[in-house]
């Protein structure tokens, strides 16, 4: 698995213990493993690879270990340029089209083989500075599956649907917050925060 190291033997003391099991580490530098995050901490082969495969952070320091990966179902993002403003911009807006194609659920989603719905929709950003960079971050977060995942309807209360996974997206040009739309002073702040928490690099990191 990417981000995990052997220990030589040299390297560590065997009566320290794994910080996930809290057992001794033991003698065999070969059951041993270490991350990429140069965390000091050293753990148990098996308790870091099942730890990982839950999280993809280090249980200690939480650095990042690998790319985050969502369950969503395969789609499309489209985004085009629109002459109208979001409420409270004076910029032209853009406009994302996201297309998430009907199906059968995955082993990874809650009930593998049942169909699921699709889902059509439109999200909007003011075509500036801070919408560019959020854009940017969106645009991961789609490719990496984490922006739509299957289940229960939030709205109709219907199962096996394509529904908003935890990124907040502002699906009209009005209204404000009470109708998910603009006016909203804190929605780029609160929607950057949702993306560092899933993993997603700030804006100047990413390479699309």
């Amino acid at each position: 698995m990417d981000g995990i190291f052997d220990i030589p033997q040299c390297k560590y003391d065997y009566k320290h213990v794994c910080p996930i099991c809290l057992d001794e580490l033991g003698s065999d530098p070969n059951v041993l493993r270490s991350l990429s995050c140069n965390c000091v901490h050293i753990f148990h082969q098996k308790c870091i690879q099942k730890s990982l495969e839950s999280s993809p952070r280090c249980p200690t320091c939480k650095s990042w270990i690998k790319e985050p990966q969502g369950k969503s179902p395969s789609g499309t993002m489209c985004i085009t340029i629109i002459p109208d403003k979001c409420s409270g911009y004076s910029e032209d807006t853009i406009v994302i089209q996201y297309q998430i194609y009907s199906g059968y659920q995955k082993l990874y989603h809650s009930n593998p083989y049942a169909y699921h719905d699709g889902k059509d929709v439109k999200a909007y950003l003011p075509n500036n500075d801070n919408g560019k960079k959020l854009l940017k971050r969106l645009k991961y977060a789609f490719e990496h599956g984490l922006t739509f995942t299957v289940g229960t309807s939030m709205t109709t209360g219907l199962h096996n649907q394509c529904t908003w996974a935890s990124i907040h997206h502002k699906t009209s040009l009005t209204g404000g917050t009470a109708n998910h739309g603009y006016p909203d002073e804190s929605y780029f702040l609160n929607c950057n925060e949702e993306l560092d928490g899933l993993g997603v690099p700030p804006a100047n990191d990413i390479r699309l």
